[in-house]
């Protein structure tokens, strides 16, 4: 069992927008809590926006009480309300996507306090290294284990075709930021005869979600009605994603997942 090494806050959230280097920006921050330790029961985050590519998806909503959305915002010294800026986005982008092995200490610091878990170090909270815990024995505990984060897609490939809608559960084990992108493949084509089917390539938009405590929050994607008819007319469609989730002990991970929406 791993020690957390301070109190675990509860949940805020502002709304997602993509970053500049992705497209245009989607939507406005909630207002922050007047006290971020306060309990919040549910917390939802919708996002609205016209879809900038016919074959691409935009976040809909985040529902959970362990946490929310980290916004991007578009200037580079952040913002009063917190955020991500672009250049963070941006190298967010290069770690999904290879060209980068780990996010840099200060996109790290970055990620944390737009999220509102830099402070969340030391003993009990107070400052200190981060991950290191001094137990009442006197003995010290070290963190060096990245989060362990779990995506589970919770509709089908014909739901999907219906409403346009992909929902996922994404699950972290600790205090956390976990930022992902991905793509959705339409597979072959189902009682469509006589119309087009494309099996193109459909994108995922870059997620920044942070978990102020262990648990889920459900991710819904809102597709293009072009992509939605391309799901629609498919037998089963093909999830791949690349996340990196980093924890308040400055631990990091990146992992690559793919998980079939079943028909």
């Amino acid at each position: 069992m791993r020690s957390h090494s301070a109190p675990l806050f509860a949940a805020v959230a502002v709304a997602f927008a993509i970053p500049a280097a992705a497209g245009a920006q989607l939507g406005l921050p909630l207002s922050p809590l007047p006290d971020p330790t306060q309990p919040v029961t549910q917390t939802t985050d919708p996002v609205t926006g016209s879809l900038p590519d016919p074959l691409a998806g935009v976040v809909d909503t985040v529902t959970g009480t362990a946490g929310g959305v980290v916004d991007t915002v578009t200037n580079t010294t952040g913002d009063p309300t917190g955020g991500v800026v672009d250049t963070i986005g941006q190298t967010i982008d290069q770690v999904l996507g290879g060209t980068l092995p780990q996010l840099p200490t200060g996109t790290v610091e970055e990620l944390l306090g737009a999220a509102g878990l830099n402070g969340l170090n030391g003993a009990n909270g107070a400052p200190g290294q981060p991950g290191v815990k001094v137990m009442p024995d006197g003995s010290v505990v070290v963190d060096r284990r990245p989060p362990t984060t779990t995506v589970k897609v919770l509709n089908s490939n014909r739901k999907v075709g219906r409403n346009g809608k992909l929902a996922m559960k994404i699950t972290s084990d600790e205090p956390s930021v976990v930022a992902l992108v991905g793509t959705v493949k339409p597979g072959r084509r189902w009682h469509s005869r006589g119309k087009s089917h494309s099996r193109k390539t459909i994108k995922i938009p870059q997620v920044v979600l942070a978990y102020r405590k262990a648990g889920a929050l459900k991710l819904t994607i809102r597709f293009s009605g072009r992509a939605q008819r391309n799901i629609r007319r498919s037998f089963n469609s093909t999830m791949k994603l690349s996340l990196v989730a980093v924890d308040v002990a400055r631990n990091q991970v990146t992992r690559k997942l793919t998980r079939i929406v079943k028909h």
